[in-house]
C-alpha cells in the first residue's frame, strides 16, 4: 500500500511526467542514437549543418567563409552525411543562408562537449561523435524546457491535472516532435517550442503584473525566437487571444506597453538580438542583409491550404490526429468567451496560409509537418479546454481515441526511420498497408 500511495503521489506530480518524458527521451537517444555507430555520427545534419557551421566557424576554425566545410566535414569524416551549406556572391564572399539563433542555442552544449574533448585529448575538430550527442541533448533540453512552460501556462487556464498531463505528453509524444527532438535533432523546431513556451508564459505573468524588468525579458525571448527562424515572429499574432476581447487587448496595449519605459527597453533587446544576424552578414559578405533564402520564396497567390493540413502526403491533422480535438475544444471555448476561440482560429488560419505558401509547402524530405511543432502549444489549450469539460462515457471514448492516436503516431515514427513511412511519397494505399502494421507489408 506504501508503494502505491507514493506512485500515486508521484503521478499527481506534473514535473514526474516531465522527467518520464526526459528518461524515455535521453534512453532512445542512447539506444539510437549514442550507441548506434552510424547514427552516432549523424546528428547534425540538412540544414542543422548549415546551423551548427557558426559555431566551429567562430570558436575553432576562425573561417566565416567556411573552409572546413570541404576539409573537415567532407574528408576527415565521410561517416557524416555530407552537406554543402556555402553560398557565394563571388570569389571570395561566402555565406550560409541558415539563420544564427539555432546555432546560439546549441551553444551550451557545443562549449561543452568542446571542452570536454580538450581536456580527455580527444579531436576537438567540432565534428566528432560527441558533438553529435551534445546536440540531441540540447534539442532534449529544449523541448523539456518547452513541456515544463507549457504545464505553467495550462495551469493559468485550471485545466485539471490528469488532462494537463495527457494533453502536454500527448503533443509530445503524440506529433513529430518526439521524433525532431531526439532523432533529426539539430533542426530548428525544438528550440523554437522551448523558446515560444517560455515567450507565451512570460506574456501572461506580464499581463498580471506588468513591469519593465518583464518587458525586457520578452523582447529579448522575441528576438531569440525570431532569430532562430524570422517567420516566427508570427506568434505575435496569438498574443490577443490571452485577453477577453480585442478591446481589452487594445486597452491593455495603451496603459501598459505603449510607455516608453516599457516599450523602449522591449524593443532595444528585440533588436539587440535580431542584430546578431546582420552584424553577421557584414562579417560574412561585407553588407548589412541579404535575401539569404536566394530563389526560395512564398508564393502567397498560390497557396497549398488543403494539403498542408490534409493530404497523405504531409498533412497535419493526417500524422498528428490528436489535435483534431483541438478544433472540438473551440465550440466548447466558444462557450465560455467567444472572442477567443476565433481569434484562435483565424491565427491558425493566417499562419497556415503562409506556411503552404511556401514554394515547398511540403518541406522536403520530413515526416508530418514539422514547421507546426513550434505551434503545438496553441493547439495544447483549447484540446485541453477540450477535455478538461468532457465527462462520463463521451470522456472515456475521447481519451481511447486519443490513446490510440498517441500510440499510432509513435509506430508511424518508427515506421518513418525505417523507411517504411516515404519521407516525401506517401499515398493513400500506402498509408492503409501500414496502418498499425510495423514491418514493411
Amino acid at each position: 500500500m506504501r508503494i502505491l500511495s507514493k506512485i500515486k503521489r508521484l503521478a499527481l506530480n506534473f514535473y514526474f511526467w516531465v522527467f518520464l518524458a526526459f528518461g524515455v527521451s535521453l534512453t532512445f537517444a542512447i539506444v539510437y542514437k549514442f550507441m548506434d555507430p552510424v547514427q552516432r555520427h549523424n546528428t547534425i545534419v540538412s540544414d542543422g549543418k548549415g546551423y551548427y557551421a557558426y559555431l566551429p566557424a567562430l570558436f575553432i576554425y576562425d573561417d566565416l567563409s567556411f573552409g572546413f566545410n570541404q576539409t573537415i566535414e567532407k574528408d576527415k569524416h565521410p561517416e557524416t552525411m555530407y552537406t554543402d551549406y556555402r553560398y557565394k556572391l563571388d570569389q571570395e564572399r561566402v555565406y550560409t543562408k541558415y539563420y544564427l539563433g539555432t546555432s546560439i542555442a546549441y551553444s551550451p552544449f557545443f562549449f561543452g562537449a568542446h571542452g570536454i574533448s580538450k581536456f580527455m585529448g580527444w579531436d576537438a575538430d567540432g565534428y566528432t561523435a560527441i558533438y553529435h550527442g551534445a546536440i540531441v541533448l540540447a534539442a532534449i533540453f529544449y523541448s523539456m524546457l518547452a513541456l515544463i512552460f507549457f504545464g505553467k501556462i495550462l495551469d493559468i487556464y485550471g485545466i485539471k491535472h490528469w488532462v494537463k498531463v495527457l494533453v502536454i505528453i500527448g503533443a509530445y509524444f503524440g506529433s513529430n516532435w518526439f521524433y525532431y527532438t531526439c532523432w533529426e535533432s539539430s533542426l530548428s523546431h525544438p528550440y523554437s517550442a522551448g523558446i515560444i513556451a517560455m515567450l507565451i508564459y512570460f506574456v501572461l505573468v506580464f499581463k498580471s503584473k506588468p513591469s519593465t524588468r518583464l518587458a525586457l525579458l520578452i523582447g529579448f525571448l522575441l528576438g531569440f525566437v525570431t532569430l532562430i527562424r524570422p517567420v516566427n515572429i508570427l506568434v505575435i499574432l496569438f498574443l490577443p487571444l490571452f485577453f477577453v476581447s480585442f478591446k481589452a487587448f487594445i486597452t491593455f496595449c495603451k496603459k501598459h506597453i505603449f510607455k516608453a519605459r516599457v516599450l523602449v527597453p522591449s524593443l532595444l533587446a528585440f533588436f539587440a538580438v535580431v542584430s546578431l544576424q546582420l552584424i553577421m552578414y557584414k562579417a560574412q559578405i561585407d553588407q548589412w542583409y541579404i535575401y539569404a533564402y536566394s530563389h526560395e520564396k512564398f508564393f502567397f497567390l498560390q497557396p497549398h491550404i488543403l494539403d498542408f493540413l490534409f493530404s497523405i502526403r504531409k498533412g497535419f491533422f493526417v500524422y498528428s490526429p490528436l489535435f483534431i480535438f483541438s478544433i472540438f475544444g473551440l465550440r466548447t471555448w466558444y462557450k465560455v468567451n467567444k472572442f477567443q476561440p476565433l481569434w484562435w482560429l483565424g491565427s491558425f488560419l493566417f499562419i497556415t496560409y503562409i506556411f503552404s505558401s511556401w514554394h515547398m509547402w511540403w518541406y522536403g524530405g520530413t515526416w508530418g509537418t514539422r514547421v507546426f511543432i513550434e505551434y503545438l502549444l496553441f493547439f495544447s489549450i483549447p484540446l485541453a479546454i477540450f477535455l478538461n469539460t468532457l465527462k462520463g462515457r463521451w470522456l472515456k471514448v475521447v481519451v481511447a481515441i486519443s490513446c490510440l492516436f498517441i500510440f499510432n503516431n509513435v509506430l508511424q515514427q518508427y515506421q518513418y526511420r525505417k523507411g517504411i513511412l516515404h519521407y516525401e511519397q506517401m499515398t493513400w494505399q500506402n498509408y492503409k498497408d501500414i496502418f498499425l502494421y510495423p514491418i514493411v507489408p
